[in-house]
């Protein structure tokens, strides 16, 4: 794979576009999943200045670390992030289908307050 094609490069778009749009005015961001893709997204938006309110994670081991200073938040508990940006960082098979849904079940509206990026 070239280094045009090198997912840094995939990120650094997706990055950018999202600066363009909802990111515009330096809203904070929720990072659903806190595993490596979740990091890196983390990594590349506290270099672009963008707030990291926190991580959202399934796994009961993550639950209730601070990664890059985020606190890392279960589910449930993320009810109360309602203004900033969700980001869907997770790639496992499935994992989109049921971030929408635990967000829609919190009242995120998918495009809107949730945007996919893995």
């Amino acid at each position: 794979m070239g280094p045009r094609y090198a997912p840094e490069r995939f990120l650094a778009l997706k990055l950018e576009a999202l600066r363009r749009g909802p990111l515009a005015g330096g809203r904070a961001v929720v990072v659903w999943g806190a595993g490596r893709i979740g990091k890196a997204w983390a990594r590349a938006l506290l270099a672009g200045a963008h707030p990291l309110a926190a991580f959202v994670e399934v796994d009961p081991r993550k639950v209730g670390q601070r990664i890059h200073g985020a606190r890392v938040l279960s589910v449930d508990a993320a009810r109360g992030l309602r203004g900033p940006l969700h980001l869907a960082a997770v790639g496992q098979r499935g994992a989109r289908e049921r971030i929408r849904k635990e967000a829609a079940r919190l009242g995120l509206v998918d495009g809107v307050d949730l945007v996919a990026v893995a």
